[in-house]
Order: structure tokens, then sequence, then C-alpha cells
């Protein structure tokens, strides 16, 4: 998906639906973070394209690897991006 849906719907096409769907939902759930105190107060739109395109690289080298342990070190390194992200 991520490497021929660009090439198969064009850039934009592509972009256009990735926002309109997980980016939005991921957008709320920072949006809800933010709110709460979870998260510091910050734009979301930036923090939201930084997080989509660090797991989209993910999901793309996880796709190409051959070592079952890289899945899990990804779900350590993203829990460890995600908990530096809280307030405090």
């Amino acid at each position: 998906m991520l490497v021929d849906g660009p090439a198969v719907l064009g850039w934009r096409s592509w972009r256009a639906m990735t926002e309109a769907t997980s980016g939005r939902h991921l957008a709320h759930a920072l949006t809800a973070l933010v709110l709460e105190g979870t998260v510091p107060a910050q734009p979301v739109a930036p923090l939201t394209h930084l997080l989509s395109g660090a797991m989209n690289e993910a999901a793309l080298w996880l796709a190409a690897s051959e070592d079952a342990a890289d899945l899990a070190a990804t779900r350590q390194a993203l829990t460890r991006i995600l908990e530096a992200l809280r307030a405090g």
C-alpha cells in the first residue's frame, strides 16, 4: 500500500486519502491528548505528520525485514517515542 498506492493513485490523491483517514484519526487522538494535558500544548498538525511519517517508514522497513525480532524492536522504539511526548 505504501509503495503501490502513490504509484497507482498519484501522490496527491494518495496523500489526500491518507490525510482523510488515518491522518485524521491520528490528529484527533493527538488533539485529545493535548487537551487532557497528557501531551504538552503544541501545534498538532506537525506532530501528526512527523509521527505518521515515522510509522510509515517503519512499516516499509518491517515489510522488507527478514528478522522477526525487528517487529518487537520497532514497537519498543515507537513506545519510547510516544512516552517522550508525555507532559511532565
